[in-house]
């Protein structure tokens, strides 16, 4: 079916305008969707070379790929490793009022991840454990911009699962990283920092044969590179999530602030060029105030390049004409940010049911959430909030269950347990399970 864009002179900025008037919303979100996988063939295939090639040849790959992809000429891995005393040197080299900020978010969010830690299970004879994943990297970006908030969004909830060992990764062309990068590690507790990233870096933490430390999980958002490599290596280590770009979509009416939500929009769209952004609005008046608003702003931002080409290649603006269109369209889109900015969003807000962060009210701007909140921002992608889960403490816990069977304490409940064995067992044609409850009960019929 083609699909039909709606059309007004003054929009300039968005890729594309959708009405519920002229297609079904399940045909808007599936556009939307489409314009927006974060996966190629070719991309799998470059980076299924990589960590093949990283795999088999380990330091020698790793080396060979600095060169290639960060132009750094190095004679060893230990090269790529940065001195203990720069980490705890960045703390002189930035601004007093930086560090404050950094010191003050680092407590929110570890505060908020220790609230969530669940004490151990116990039913009768069955008890579930919270064990800390012992090692894990963090993987930060360093293409377009420095990311020292994504440090402590990552390493706070790893620090409240009592993770043992924490490595930070993050690509750099200097053998050093950002000085506030490198504080924000400090300030979580990481004293082990390299300056590698992309496919080879997340492989060769991976992988055994080479070098680098070798880690049980790999958490931190990264290009669709260094994504495609935690899928490919799942299964050797743990993952957080397959996170696609980042996107926000942000719902407003004739009631909602024109100007505060045009700054939101530019606020998601400056991430980088493939930041998906998404006005869904139930007034047409207010999509073309909020877009005006745009042309005008945009071009006194450092980064308005960046701005124009999100907004050009990912932005969406969705006119709809009721509330319950909206919940329908938010709940199949499945957003990773979501902010409700009607008047009086709380008698609705939990009709939302599928987003990584739902930002409810004027007031709970997604750029506070990114940067000082306790909730981590690193969250589910491209849909995939519709079965998981923003990065929290659990994900740095693993929970094996110990079982005590005594028949004597049990009684009665040990017969049917046994019986119940023996059946379900034959029932799969499992004779072996079948005759080790049998025996067990013969004896206890004595």
């Amino acid at each position: 079916m083609s699909l039909k864009k709606t059309s007004y002179p003054d929009y300039k900025m968005f890729k594309a305008i959708y009405s519920s008037k002229e297609l079904e919303i399940s045909e808007i979100v599936e556009s939307v969707k489409d314009q927006k996988r974060p996966f190629d063939d070719e991309t799998t295939e470059q980076v299924k070379q990589i960590v093949n090639e990283v795999s088999l040849n380990g330091d020698q790959a790793i080396k060979s790929y600095c060169g290639k992809f960060d132009n750094l000429d190095i004679s060893s891995i230990d090269d790529l490793k940065i001195d203990p005393k720069e980490i705890e040197g960045s703390i002189e080299k930035i601004d007093k009022d930086i560090y404050k900020s950094l010191k003050r978010s680092y407590k929110r969010i570890f505060d908020f991840q220790k609230s969530l830690l669940h004490p151990e299970n116990k039913l009768k004879n069955i008890t579930r454990r919270n064990i800390p994943v012992e090692n894990v990297l963090i993987y930060i970006p360093g293409g377009k911009a420095s990311y020292p908030s994504t440090v402590l969004m990552a390493a706070a909830p790893a620090k409240a699962a009592g993770v043992n060992q924490i490595i930070l990764t993050s690509p750099s062309s200097k053998k050093s990283l950002n000085p506030i990068v490198l504080a924000a590690a400090y300030l979580a507790g990481i004293e082990e920092v390299y300056c590698l990233g992309g496919a080879h870096a997340i492989a060769g933490f991976v992988f055994k044969n080479n070098s680098l430390p070798n880690v049980d999980k790999v958490v931190g958002p990264g290009n669709k590179y260094v994504t495609e490599a935690k899928r490919q290596v799942y299964g050797s280590a743990g993952i957080d999530l397959i996170a696609g770009p980042s996107e926000i979509l942000i719902l407003g009416d004739k009631h909602t602030d024109p100007y505060s939500t045009a700054l939101d929009l530019m606020a998601q769209a400056e991430h980088d060029e493939e930041a998906c952004s998404i006005l869904v609005s139930l007034n047409q008046e207010f999509s073309k105030e909020v877009e005006n608003i745009i042309g005008t702003e945009v071009k006194k931002l450092e980064r308005k390049d960046i701005i124009k080409k999100s907004l050009s290649s990912n932005g969406f603006i969705v006119n709809l004409g009721s509330i319950e269109e909206a919940i329908e369209f938010s709940n199949q889109l499945a957003p990773e940010h979501l902010h409700i900015k009607l008047n009086d969003p709380n008698p609705i807000a939990d009709e939302f049911k599928y987003a990584g962060t739902v930002l409810i009210g004027e007031e709970s701007a997604n750029a506070i959430s990114d940067y000082a909140l306790g909730p981590s921002h690193i969250l589910p992608t491209s849909g995939s909030a519709r079965f998981s889960s923003q990065l929290s403490v659990e994900d740095f816990l693993v929970h094996p269950t110990s079982v005590t069977i005594d028949k004597e304490e049990m009684k009665n409940d040990y017969y049917d347990l046994l019986e119940d064995t023996i059946i379900l067992s034959e029932a799969e044609g499992l004779s072996a399970h079948s005759l080790s409850a049998s025996y067990r009960l013969k004896k206890l019929k004595g």
